[in-house]
């Protein structure tokens, strides 16, 4: 029996008639042999929400395809789920059609142009669709392409927003391959908005729903969050957390607390023997895993490498009784320690004899030297004998693939401190007072970089040098001058019996500061003088004396501080200034230096393979940087009653 014979021409007709207004659409339909049905090709990245099923008979076929046309589509599966058509051809038919077919018409072109990665065009098409007056399913579907476009824009905030529509909460009427897009969509933009732990519990809920090859990126994506969070937050959260997201917070608890490589590997073993079901006691994060493999293959023997005669010689011993601190802290929990051999810098002009010496003595690491000039030399030899961590810096890179590795207390990185702090508190345009020193060149310039980089504005500079002129560079920097000029047009005009007061430039948000405490003294009375007191002044930690009670005249400047001296919560803390009660003093940033040179030197490996890991040190948060160079984030404080103290007022280093 032929197909003629069974179909009525006035039904092919009513089909044709459908089909003609279904092609202009993009709803490019076409038959199979046996009558089926089948859609467009699927949009990427997306399942389909309803699956076609095979018609086996043409009449039925039709009979759905003229039953199709005698309704507008009113929900997402009327229609095949990616059309062929454009955005712009999809809208164009919008238009022309008015209520809910139209509004899905044009959610179909926000779903295209999403497809096309036209996120700017998906937003703009979204705009036109009032998200109440769709059905639920469709609002699901617009808060969704409106939290992929943001994302793809960086605006995660946007995202958020987007994704905590009432609509969401019905996300379980979908299929679960497209609920799980969903809340991993949520995930990745609280991780991007800095809400680290949402992030991880939400990745924790969906972990054993999704698709066993998806699994390892999401564990890893667990792990790269919580390890971003600031260690107070983490101990916060590990104190009222349960189940695997507290065996989660505890795994960075001992990446985070336990600085010392020894204590750490130790309390990993623990805690995979307290947690064996857990997924990543199975297979342990790769930063973690790493730690394990450079715990067993560490070095035995060390050499430090450091002045013990001459004006550096105090420097050399607070560095080398804060290395051996660190060492004796595994020790003393009956953990074995690399040997200590001990070098006097100052007796070799030759470091080629130095390494040749340290190599015939057995060792297989150095740390030193601390003089600059030798650093500088190392710098220049073509090839290291021995891995080398350098306790100074360079002006030069160093070349990439070389053995040698840079630790210092530079004031760069206080720098490049104050310009991320200043930023994070909402500053945008700042000025810069600098003392006519070789270091505060460098920390000038350093800020600069770092301000110029983020998008801030630098408005003046002024170098200071001679105390006498301070106060004329200072209000030539608020431009004071200028106001009381403007001030004496407009008594002349209204009258001297009015009182007009100078203001500052009013394009200024705060200051930044290199000075020594003799100049530093000056600046905060100065700015009183001249209108600004309520300036906020960010400076570098050679602005104020450790323990000098003449620092009264500083109140209110936000100081770049190491933790050691100025939280005092290292582990190390208590006993060091017992035994060596100047490591509280001016000398205790030197011991903390000491401290963290022992607790990072084994790191470096871990730290070169993951860019993003982070040692919370005695000296700041630690990072290596691509070019071999340890870099520091600083905590910050603000002088009060002439003392340092924490500043609540400040976002915590980032």
């Amino acid at each position: 029996m032929t197909v003629p014979e069974l179909v009525d021409a006035a039904i092919v007709q009513d089909v044709m008639q459908c089909m003609a207004i279904a092609a202009p659409l993009g709803y490019n339909d076409r038959f199979e042999s046996h009558g089926a049905r089948t859609p467009a090709s699927p949009a990427q990245g997306y399942r389909r929400m309803f699956r076609s099923k095979r018609l086996p008979f043409l009449p039925l076929t039709l009979a759905v395809l003229i039953a199709g046309c005698s309704s507008a589509p009113q929900q997402l599966g009327d229609l095949p789920r990616t059309p062929q058509a454009s955005a712009e051809k999809l809208l164009e038919d919008a238009d022309r059609r008015s209520g809910a077919e139209a509004n899905l018409l044009r959610l179909y072109a926000a779903q295209a142009a999403s497809d096309a990665g036209a996120h700017e065009q998906t937003l703009s098409i979204l705009e036109r669709i009032p998200q109440s007056d769709l059905p639920t399913d469709q609002q699901i579907r617009f808060s969704q392409l409106q939290a992929i476009s943001a994302m793809a824009l960086n605006e995660p905030k946007m995202a958020l927003r987007a994704l905590r529509h009432p609509s969401i909460s019905q996300i379980d009427s979908l299929p679960l391959d497209e609920q799980l897009r969903i809340q991993q969509l949520q995930a990745e933009a609280n991780d991007q908005v800095g809400e680290y732990l949402k992030a991880a519990q939400q990745r924790i809920f969906i972990h054993s729903l999704l698709p066993v090859e998806e699994q390892a990126a999401n564990q890893q994506a667990i792990w790269q969050g919580i390890s971003k969070m600031p260690l107070a937050n983490l101990q916060a959260a590990a104190a009222t957390s349960t189940g695997e997201l507290a065996a989660w917070l505890e795994l960075a608890l001992i990446d985070q607390e336990l600085s010392n490589l020894d204590l750490q590997v130790r309390a990993l073993k623990q805690w995979q023997e307290d947690n064996p079901s857990h997924p990543a006691a199975l297979e342990l994060p790769g930063s973690l895993s790493q730690l394990v493999e450079l715990h067993s293959s560490r070095p035995q023997h060390i050499a430090l490498l450091l002045p013990f005669q001459g004006q550096l010689a105090n420097a050399g011993q607070a560095l080398r009784d804060g290395f051996l601190a660190a060492q004796y802290q595994a020790y003393s929990q009956g953990l074995d320690q690399p040997e200590v051999s001990l070098y006097d810098s100052t007796a070799y002009t030759d470091l080629d004899a130095f390494y040749r010496q340290a190599i015939a003595d057995g060792v297989e690491w150095v740390i030193g030297p601390l003089e600059r000039e030798q650093v500088s030399r190392l710098a220049a030899m073509p090839e290291l004998p021995l891995p080398t961590l350098a306790l100074n810096y360079t002006e030069s890179a160093t070349p990439e693939g070389k053995a040698l590795f840079q630790f210092g207390l530079a004031p760069e990185d206080e720098a490049r401190s104050a310009a991320t702090q200043a930023w994070a508190q909402g500053h945008r345009r700042m000025a810069a007072l600098t003392a006519r020193t070789e270091w505060g060149e460098r920390a000038y310039q350093a800020f600069q970089q770092a301000w110029q980089e983020m998008g801030g504005v630098l408005v003046a500079r002024e170098v200071v040098d001679e105390p006498a002129a301070m106060a004329g560079q200072i209000g030539e920097m608020l431009r004071i001058r200028q106001s009381e000029q403007r001030g004496r047009q407009l008594q002349r005009v209204l009258g001297s019996s009015v009182v007009v007061q100078p203001t500052p430039r009013q394009d200024l948000d705060a200051l930044f500061i290199t000075a020594g405490p003799l100049q530093a003294r000056q600046i905060m009375p100065t700015l009183a003088f001249q209108y600004a007191a309520d300036l906020p002044v960010y400076a570098t930690s050679h602005v104020y004396q450790v323990g000098n009670e003449q620092n009264n005249d500083l109140d209110g400047i936000l100081v770049a501080e190491t933790p050691w001296l100025l939280t005092r919560s290292d582990s190390l803390y208590d006993s060091v200034t017992q035994n060596w009660p100047q490591a509280g003093g001016a000398l205790g940033r030197l011991y903390a230096m000491g401290i963290d040179a022992q607790r990072i030197f084994t790191r470096l490996g871990q730290m070169q393979q993951y860019p993003e890991t982070t040692v919370n040190g005695a000296t700041g948060i630690l990072s290596l940087s691509s070019d071999g160079r340890i870099r520091r984030e600083l905590s910050w404080g603000v002088i009060q009653e002439g003392r340092l103290a924490e500043s609540p007022a400040l976002l915590p280093a980032p």
